[in-house]
């Protein structure tokens, strides 16, 4: 940092001449809508605007995003950099939970890669990119939850004769994992250099046929939602359990075949059993934050061994 010398007193103090762009930060305050995506999110690069602080009505920091577009704090170039990649439930609450696998593991710094309503083609494209601007000694992979495009009937217009035209109603399958497997063997071969995490949920065969009886408001300590805001479909929990198993087990499978290290969070967090389904989910899939710490720690027993 350059000196300069203080005529009036002739002692020599050191003067910040240049602010570093690495930590301004532009200002935002939180906001319970619709439209509060369009603040962090770059419609252009289909990623995290960076350089962004959102702050409650007290002026706390809820999260932040740094200069690399991350959710986190700036870059520490004194450890080694571990990125979370994922969608909403990487993306979590306030800082989410990836932050906290600093205190397991402190000489790497792990910053969240999330990204609310980000499908899995995204993720590994946003991954791919930033591996490619740095040096990253670990990727740790969710494929999230998106596209989830559940069962549905269209109707299509047909010829009829005398030139009449009839609709006829068409029952289209669940669909989203399309070409889910050739898209991750791909990302795995050319960043080995990660860990996948299987997606949990709330979900379970004893609670899939109906979960009505369990959704209640409250905040994401206190009530249960289906899937945010999105309202209840009587045959939503069963085709959205249906996704995630069928996701998980493709993701299985392809980290077998290339020996990738899994950490099967899906059997982690199971609710076979449980007194209550809910007790870490706010909704189907979303964990609240009182068991963020229980993910960061279950992940860390699964990795430990490579951040040694």
């Amino acid at each position: 940092m350059p000196l300069k010398t203080c005529w009036w007193k002739k002692i020599a103090l050191p003067v910040r001449t240049l602010f570093d762009p690495a930590t301004l930060r532009e200002v935002h305050l939180v906001a319970e809508t619709d439209v509060f995506k369009a603040l962090y999110f770059d419609r252009k690069s289909l990623a995290l605007r960076p350089n962004l602080i959102f702050v409650d009505q007290n002026g706390a920091t809820v999260f932040q995003t740094n200069e690399v577009g991350l959710k986190g704090s700036g870059l520490d170039r004194s450890r080694k950099l571990a990125v979370v990649w994922g969608d909403s439930v990487a993306f979590g609450s306030g800082s989410g939970w990836p932050c906290l696998l600093d205190e397991f593991a402190p000489t790497y710094q792990f910053l969240n890669g999330g990204l609310d309503g980000d499908p899995f083609i995204n993720i590994l494209r946003r991954a791919i990119t930033f591996n490619q601007q740095q040096t990253v000694s670990l990727n740790l992979l969710m494929l999230g939850w998106h596209p989830f495009i559940p069962e549905r009937v269209i109707h299509r217009s047909r010829p009829w004769p005398l030139l009449k035209m009839e609709t006829a109603p068409s029952r289209l399958s669940r669909a989203g994992n399309e070409n889910l497997r050739g898209n991750l063997m791909a990302f795995l071969q050319m960043l080995p250099h990660t860990v996948v995490l299987t997606m949990p949920t709330a979900l379970n065969p004893d609670v899939i046929e109906d979960i009505s009886p369990y959704l209640s408001a409250g905040d994401d300590e206190t009530g249960f939602a289906f899937i945010g805001q999105v309202p209840y479909q009587p045959d939503g929990p069963r085709q959205a359990f249906e996704h995630i198993t069928e996701r998980n087990a493709v993701t299985r499978e392809v980290c077998v075949e290339l020996g990738i290290r899994l950490v099967d969070l899906f059997t982690a967090f199971k609710t076979d059993g449980l007194p209550d389904f809910r007790t870490h989910f706010y909704d189907i899939l979303h964990l609240r934050p009182r068991s963020y710490r229980i993910m960061a720690q279950v992940i860390y027993e699964g990795i430990k061994d490579l951040l040694a």
